[in-house]
This record gives structure tokens, sequence and C-alpha cells, in this order.
């Protein structure tokens, strides 16, 4: 696209240091910038996505869904094996909140099949 880095940082709003980082792996993208960077380079954003990029993105409601439901766990039973409060768990089942990253990684330990 012919962007330098500057300006490829600054069109979403980060530091060009931030946008090189993300460009040697050393922080995952954000989805929201994923998904800004991937309309500014009209690219495919599933190409910037990771695991939790993926998960959000697939929606993240439906997959906790899928996968309590494969256990047979009722919310409560779910989040608590994962040790998360059911009321926000509750709340992403929903979709009125968003898992974090960090909270990702532990839906991921106590159900792997979580991972898109």
């Amino acid at each position: 696209m012919g962007l330098t880095t500057r300006q490829l940082a600054e069109s979403v709003d980060i530091a060009p240091a931030t946008l090189l980082m993300y460009e040697r792996e050393k922080f995952p993208i954000p989805y929201q910038t994923a998904e800004a960077f991937a309309d500014i380079l009209e690219i495919d954003r599933n190409l910037l996505f990771d695991d939790f990029a993926r998960f959000i993105d697939y929606p993240f409601s439906h997959r906790l869904r899928e996968v309590r439901k494969i256990y047979g766990l009722n919310q409560t039973d779910f989040a608590e094996k994962a040790n998360i409060c059911y009321s926000i768990y509750a709340k992403w089942e929903t979709a009125a909140r968003q898992p974090s990253r960090k909270t990702y990684e532990k839906l991921v330990d106590a159900y792997p099949e979580i991972k898109i």
C-alpha cells in the first residue's frame, strides 16, 4: 500500500514502536486493531488473527455455549471449573461483555476445545 510504519500506525492511533512490536510478533495484535489494519491494507483480517482474535471473531458467545454443552455443564459449573466468576461468565455467553486475553487463556487451560 506504500504506507510508512508511521503512517500505518497513526491511521489506527497507535505508536510506530507498537506497530513494530506487532510485526516482530513481540505483542499480539488486539482484535480491533487487527480489523483496522486489515481494512486499511485491504487484506483478509484472518491473516492478522491469533487464537484469541479467532475466538472473539467466531463469535465467542456461541463458542462458549458450544463447549459448555459438550461438557454437559450449566454456566455456574463451567465458570467454576475455569476459576472465573459466574456473573462475568454469564455476560460473556450473552455477549454483553467480551473476555480479555488473560481470561481467554484461563478458559483454554480448563477447556482446550475453546480454541478455534
